[in-house]
C-alpha cells in the first residue's frame, strides 16, 4: 500500500454529509446527552491528535479531519448510557494508535473498531448493554435502565418479536449510531455511487455474509442487527483503510464478511463484524501492497501533513 498515494483529504464532503446525518439521528433518539458524547469524542480526538504530533516534533494540520471522522465513528458503537470516561479513553487509544500503525492515508485498520474493541474488552457491559429506544435522560447524574441489545436478543432467539418500521429506523435498543437501518443503507448507496467507497469492497463483503449466513443455516434476520450494514458503510470500505483496488478489494472484504459471521455463529458475538474488520486487516495490508514508488513531492507534501 503506498503510504504516499495522495496528499488531499480521503474523505470529501458527501462522505461527511453522511456521518452527521448518523449524528443527528442519534441526537434526536437520545438527546443533549448523545450529543454530548459526539462532542466529546470529537474534542478528545483534535486535542489526542495534536499532542502526539507535538511529542513527534510535527505541526498539526486538520486536513481532512480524519481523526475527528474516526472519533464519531467510534461514538456511534457506543451506546447512549455508556460513560463519558470511557468515551474519553477508548477515543485516545484510537487516535493514539494512528499514530503507530499508519496516519491518515495509510491506516492499518479502521480506528474507530480498535478503540470500540478496545472499550468493549475494559469496560463490557458498560459498552454492551444500551438503554430503551428513545430513552433521553440528563446530561450528568442520571442513570439509565440498560439491557441487552436488540442484537443480543436476536442471537439467543431469532423469534425477537420487532415491527420491521421499528428496525428500519432503529427505534431498538441499541448503540448510537448502528441501529437505523434506513438511513444506513442510503448513506451507504450514495457513498458508493459517487465512488467515495470501493464498489467492490462493499459488494465482496456483503456477498461474504450472506453466503455464510445461508451456509452457517442462519436466519436472515440476524442480518438486521449485530453491525453487519454500519461495518460496511464505516469499517470495511472505509477510503482511508481500503483504498479501492478492484479485485483485492474484494477478496479482501470477501474473507471479512464470511469470517464476520463465523464469529457470530459460533461465538454469537454481536460485534462480530468489528472484531472480524480487526482480525483481518493483516490481510487488507497484504493484498494492498503497493508496489510503486511515491514521487518526491507528493512525498514531502504528506510528510509536511
Amino acid at each position: 500500500m503506498n503510504r504516499y498515494r495522495s496528499a488531499r483529504p480521503v474523505r470529501r464532503p458527501e462522505y461527511w454529509a453522511v456521518v452527521l446525518s448518523v449524528v443527528i439521528a442519534g441526537v434526536c433518539f437520545y438527546g443533549i446527552r448523545a450529543a454530548a458524547i459526539y462532542g466529546l469524542a470529537a474534542v478528545t480526538a483534535v486535542v489526542t491528535d495534536f499532542a502526539c504530533l507535538f511529542l513527534q516534533g510535527k505541526t498539526y494540520r486538520l486536513v481532512d479531519f480524519s481523526n475527528i471522522g474516526n472519533a464519531l465513528i467510534l461514538a456511534m458503537l457506543l451506546p447512549a448510557s455508556v460513560p463519558y470516561s470511557i468515551v474519553l479513553l477508548s477515543t485516545v487509544f484510537a487516535v493514539g494508535m494512528t499514530h503507530i500503525f499508519g496516519y491518515r492515508h495509510d491506516l492499518l485498520f479502521p480506528p474507530a473498531a480498535a478503540g470500540y474493541l478496545f472499550a468493549v474488552l475494559c469496560w463490557r457491559d458498560e459498552v454492551l448493554l444500551c438503554p430503551a429506544a428513545g430513552e433521553k435522560f440528563a446530561l450528568f447524574g442520571s442513570r439509565a435502565e440498560v439491557a441487552a441489545s436488540f442484537s443480543a436478543e436476536l442471537n439467543r432467539s431469532a423469534g425477537v418479536r420487532t415491527g420491521a418500521f421499528d428496525i428500519l429506523i432503529g427505534a431498538v435498543r441499541t448503540q448510537l449510531g448502528t441501529g437505523c437501518l434506513l438511513l444506513l443503507m442510503v448513506g451507504l448507496i450514495v457513498l458508493v455511487l459517487r465512488r467515495q467507497l470501493s464498489f467492490w469492497g462493499v459488494f465482496g463483503y456483503l456477498v461474504g455474509v450472506i453466503t455464510a449466513v445461508l451456509a452457517f443455516g442462519l436466519p436472515m434476520q440476524v442480518l438486521t442487527g449485530n453491525m453487519f450494514l454500519f461495518s460496511a458503510l464505516f469499517l470495511v470500505a472505509d477510503p482511508c483503510v481500503m483504498p479501492g483496488e478492484g479485485l483485492t478489494d474484494y477478496i479482501a472484504a470477501l474473507a471479512t464478511g464470511l469470517a464476520a459471521v463465523f464469529l457470530l455463529s459460533e461465538y454469537q458475538l454481536e460485534y462480530a463484524p468489528v472484531t472480524a474488520v480487526m482480525l483481518l486487516c493483516p490481510l487488507w495490508r497484504a493484498l494492498h501492497r503497493d508496489k510503486q514508488e511515491p514521487d518526491q513531492t507528493e512525498r514531502k507534501q504528506v510528510e509536511a501533513e
